[in-house]
């Protein structure tokens, strides 16, 4: 796919202030200036991220009302129940609040909402199960705030409800945020809500209540920081912004699965196997052996890959509470029967996903034959409502459009929707609300219900408002480049300052660089018939290896050798055969012409 290559141009007195005040070369002052970090403090702060540096959980709106609401019933014995999401950020949230909770001898216990039979969100039929098991308080984790209903439902039934959301609240025609009429409402997104850091995921959001309760309850903080690797798993997973509270948290979290709990760098002593560091919970370890990662080099890119899309899969095509069994896992036996299950249904997803894309693609490709579009909604009765988030996401790859794909759910449409970069697929649906049962979500990724008959209509009402969005620029998916750099700069200290920048995500990406006519030193090689490989020579001689995924379609041009290149690529570490080298990770790159 076509790129649109654009140099970011930072502001020279803070670029060249920053690198004298803090040693660096300039590109990476550059780069860190590009993430809003000026000055030597903040330099600190971004290179040192420690849970000090946290803020406190008492600045979010409802916290204080939470959180004694909760001390009270932990003392009084009161019945909980945590009603969690079925993704990984609900999973992941519902674990370390249920597992936090007893460890404060609280009486407590959880659901996992059905994503087929009742799809997202609070369920009356969840809170039923409540009442029956004679909760007095129920704590929702990754959703509930659009839960009107259910809400009301719950003060029908002298229920507390609390929610712990990040999700963006539903605006009525005057732009009034529709709340639901809970005890307490923990989203740092509500507008009344004066939390420094907006961009928690659903599982920090229940983090921060342990921390409120903890400290209601003058409890060593050690005990709620103990679940943190789960927390890093919801960040990395749920794809939320690697900045600020974020990135401390996964940060902390990564310590733990790394076994880096001192916070020291090196790898400790030992075969570098799963399980002799790493203080990472039980089932945290036997998922990673199911995926072949080790959990002393896993980072939070490494996590979405591997860990993410197998707990993902409890919820996309079985029971979401197998992912809750394998966090609360108390044996290696459990665990890794838990991890076992988890790791067929993944690979059942998969095959579904492929089989739902190659049929979601044609039917793209012949709406596009047919007229120029702004979006793509596509539709087939019989996609799986477990993967169709997934294919949406593969659609927009393909295609560069904001997606919308539906399927059958009972007498309605269910969709899933993703969005290309910058535009906004919340704001998209809220001018479509009058033909929606229901949505939720995100600026980049959301969820909705329809009536089949409203089906035509949505597509035109939604492609004229993504339309309204989608200026000639956002057509063409941009590398946003930190800076151009030349060879000679590519040295172990470099790599070294690097690494220091993860753990990386949104708004904290791998620092992309530019490097213009460089030659290449050898002819390149083409590897299992789709990746390109070559290498460059800096100008002491030193040859360094670039690698560029997918890149098939570069390799004529370039194939005789001889060509110079303009190459866009992140400075990464390469191990092989216990040798650790640099080598650049290609993006995109150009021919020069002359």
């Amino acid at each position: 796919m076509y790129h649109r290559w654009t140099l970011t141009e930072p502001d020279n007195a803070s670029v060249y202030g920053l690198s004298q005040a803090i040693n660096v070369s300039v590109p990476i002052a550059k780069a860190l200036v590009n993430r809003g970090i000026n000055t030597f403090e903040e330099a600190k702060l971004f290179f040192r991220p420690s849970l000090e540096n946290c803020y406190s959980p008492f600045l979010m709106t409802g916290m204080k009302e939470a959180a004694t609401r909760l001390c009270d019933a932990i003392e009084t014995g009161e019945q909980i129940m945590i009603y969690g999401d079925y993704d990984v950020d609900g999973t992941t949230g519902t674990s370390i609040l249920y597992l936090y909770l007893k460890e404060t001898g609280a009486k407590v216990s959880y659901y996992i909402n059905d994503r087929h039979s009742e799809g997202y969100g609070v369920a009356i039929s969840g809170l039923e199960e409540a009442c029956k098991r004679g909760a007095t308080i129920v704590i929702s984790v990754d959703c509930g705030i659009t839960a009107i209903e259910p809400a009301k439902f719950c003060k029908s039934k002298a229920v507390d409800f609390i929610v712990c959301d990040h999700h963006e609240p539903v605006k009525d025609e005057t732009g009034e945020e529709l709340l639901p009429d809970a005890f307490a409402i923990l989203n740092p997104k509500q507008k009344s809500c004066g939390y420094p850091f907006k961009e928690l995921c659903g599982c920090g959001v229940a983090f921060k209540l342990m921390q409120g309760i903890s400290e209601m309850r003058k409890l060593e903080g050690s005990i709620a920081a103990a679940y943190l690797d789960l927390v890093a798993v919801a960040i990395a997973a749920d794809i939320v912004k690697m900045n600020s509270e974020n990135r401390i948290l996964m940060a902390e979290g990564l310590k733990r699965i790394n076994g880096h709990q001192d916070g020291n760098k090196h790898r400790a002593a030992g075969n570098g196997g799963n399980d002799e560091n790493s203080i990472a919970r039980l089932g945290l370890r036997a998922m990673a052996t199911e995926c072949g990662l080790d959990l002393q080099t896993a980072s939070s890119e490494r996590i979405v890959f591997t860990v993410a899309p197998r707990i993902n899969a409890a919820g996309r095509l079985g029971d979401a509470k197998r992912a809750i069994d394998l966090f609360t896992a108390t044996s290696e036996a459990e665990a890794t029967t838990a991890a076992k299950i988890l790791e067929a249904e993944n690979l059942e997803r998969r095959a579904i996903d492929r089989e739902n894309f190659i049929e979601a693609e044609k039917i793209a490709a012949s709406q596009l034959a047919s007229r120029g579009r702004s979006s793509l909604v596509l539709y087939k009765p019989d996609w799986h409502q477990g993967v169709i988030g997934i294919v949406a996401s593969r659609i927009v790859e393909k295609f560069y459009l904001p997606t919308v794909i539906f399927t059958d759910s009972g007498d309605n449409l269910k969709g899933s929707v993703r969005s290309v970069f910058g535009l906004n697929v919340h704001a998209a649906l809220t001018m479509c609300k009058d033909l929606i049962v229901q949505f939720g979500g995100h600026a980049y990724a959301a969820g909705l219900t329809i009536e089949p008959k409203n089906l035509e209509v949505f597509r035109e009402a939604f492609d004229a408002a993504c339309a309204a969005q989608l200026t000639e620029d956002l057509r063409v998916p941009a590398l946003k480049i930190d800076a151009e750099l030349e060879l000679e700069h590519l040295t172990p200290n470099f790599l070294g300052v690097m690494r220091q920048f993860a753990p990386f995500g949104p708004e904290n990406w791998r620092p992309l660089f530019l490097t213009k006519g460089i030659s290449m030193a050898f002819k390149p090689k083409l590897l299992k018939d789709q990746h390109l490989k070559f290498a460059v020579r800096k100008p002491d001689g030193e040859l360094i290896d670039a690698i560029g995924f997918n890149m098939l379609q570069h390799f004529k041009a370039l194939e005789n050798g001889k060509a110079k290149v303009s190459l866009v690529y992140s400075v990464e570490e390469n191990e092989w055969n216990g040798k650790t080298s640099l080598q650049l990770k290609l993006r995109d790159l150009k021919v020069d012409e002359n």
